[in-house]
């Protein structure tokens, strides 16, 4: 008899728990420090959302709905993307030099000026292991070792994602980002910590956000 209700009260400290994330989930939202210490979120009670955004001199709105399953905040945009089949990068030239290091050549969109100053991030497992820039003559180099993907960045370009891990030489000419910086989110999951949002997306931007509950 008393092992039953040591049962039935622990299954409603479950539930009580529960229904308690459920209700006081709404509220607003915060990041704290640099490069997106201006992105905040609003959840309010009838399951809409407003996330504004900001990354760098890029910022905007985006609304939408927001359930919860489990310990975790699944969030729909309004507004979904449309499918995309421009590429990220043309591919000029790849090659197998067994080299130690793998080595690029960068070039803008037009394939004949040189593209400086472009950041490149090694991933593993999602955890940045090196970062290196493109030199004056659009090269950049890694010290070669196991990685899942490399990015390369450059303002106004579509990021670069490498995971070709067989050649270690590549001559690429980047592709223009035409898109306007808007967040969508389709089926998008943040873990739900405390009082806190944590938004794990190392599949895309390689790094986790943490929001705060400001109020």
């Amino acid at each position: 008899m008393a092992k039953y209700i040591i049962k039935i009260s622990v299954v409603a400290l479950l539930t009580s728990c529960a229904t308690i994330n459920q209700k006081t989930i709404t509220g607003y939202y915060r990041t704290k420090g640099s490069f997106e210490m201006g992105s905040s979120i609003r959840l309010n009670k009838d399951s809409s959302f407003v996330y504004n955004w900001q990354g760098g001199l890029v910022y905007g709105e985006t609304k939408g709905k927001w359930k919860i399953k489990d310990k975790e905040l699944i969030l729909n945009s309004d507004l979904q993307p449309e499918n995309d089949t421009t590429p990220s990068y043309y591919l000029i030239e790849a090659a197998k030099r067994n080299s130690n290091k793998i080595r690029f050549d960068l070039f803008f969109p037009d394939s004949t000026e040189v593209l400086p100053a472009a950041t490149g991030i090694m991933f593993e497992n999602g955890v940045k292991i090196s970062n290196q820039l493109s030199n004056m003559s659009g090269q950049m180099s890694f010290q070669k070792q196991d990685f899942d993907s490399i990015k390369i960045s450059f303002v106004g370009l579509r990021d670069i994602i490498i995971t070709d891990s067989i050649n270690d030489y590549l001559k690429i000419a980047a592709v223009e980002n035409f898109g306007s910086g808007y967040e969508f989110f389709t089926n998008e999951i943040w873990n739900i910590r405390h009082k806190s949002l944590i938004d794990y997306t190392f599949n895309r931007y390689y790094y986790e956000k943490r929001f705060h509950k400001i109020e």
